[in-house]
């Protein structure tokens, strides 16, 4: 869905600069709630290309051993030893390169196959991401803007967010009991005690969470009582201002 914004009267009158916390405020909650759906936006395509990139090395590698081994499933090398890659940012076939990392050929499979570690490691930090952002610079930027305090703009995603950064940070990822039992939105996606995995359709339906409830903020905030969509029908979002006219010359 694509909004398009033009200036309300509570826009017009938050654009008004005002000094709270001692930093001028001239920007409005359609331009900050934009800028974070922008966000968004950019984590889902960084995590598309991360997701292309394991399944490039897994497909690489498993070729490879099986070129080197002429045995279908084998990963052992024709002296017995385990097969190993390695791994460098620098070009493999120069002298005296330095490799970064060697893993046997098996883990590193293993580690880039579909819901792997990497995709687990890289899942997990984006979420981290998303949620450090809103914490640290949206939230407290829409509550300067509507002159509140920062703890009373809520959202329930946003706290599910938080409980799980607090568990992979805090408790090895562990969702203990107490902790899942306060989410609000994500329980049906992970196990009660148990490990926070997150797979695919996991991470996008963590995506279309987040931009329903910009949709619903966006609402609230701007006092749109009727809106013609429900935040809870929206699955992708935009927000698009009118182009600025020239001036002229």
């Amino acid at each position: 869905m694509q909004f398009n914004s033009t200036p309300s009267r509570m826009a017009l009158k938050e654009r008004d600069d005002r000094i709270v916390g001692g930093s001028s405020v001239s920007e409005t909650v359609e331009e900050v709630l934009r800028e974070y759906i922008d966000f968004i936006n950019e984590q889902v395509g960084v995590y598309m290309d991360a997701l292309a990139g394991f399944e490039g090395h897994y497909t690489r590698v498993e070729r490879q051993i099986f070129r080197e081994s002429r045995l279908q499933s084998s990963r052992i090398g024709k002296n017995g030893v385990p097969e190993t890659v390695w791994a460098s940012y620098e070009d493999p076939t120069k002298p005296d390169i330095i490799h970064n990392r060697i893993i046997r050929t098996g883990d590193y499979l293993a580690a880039n196959s579909k819901g792997g570690s990497n995709e687990q490691q890289h899942s997990k930090a984006i979420l981290l991401f998303l949620f450090t952002f809103w914490e640290e610079e949206i939230r407290p930027r829409l509550a300067a803007i509507l002159n509140i305090d920062a703890h009373k703009i809520k959202s329930d995603i946003m706290g599910d967010l938080r409980i799980l950064r607090n568990a992979i940070l805090h408790s090895r990822g562990i969702l203990r009991t107490d902790k899942y039992r306060q989410l609000k939105k994500l329980s049906s996606i992970f196990g009660e005690n148990a490990p926070i995995r997150l797979s695919y359709e996991n991470m996008h339906q963590v995506f279309v969470l987040m931009k329903q409830d910009c949709a619903r903020m966006f609402y609230e905030f701007l006092g749109i009582t009727d809106p013609k969509v429900n935040p809870d029908e929206i699955v992708d979002l935009a927000i698009q201002f009118p182009a600025k006219k020239k001036e002229d010359s």
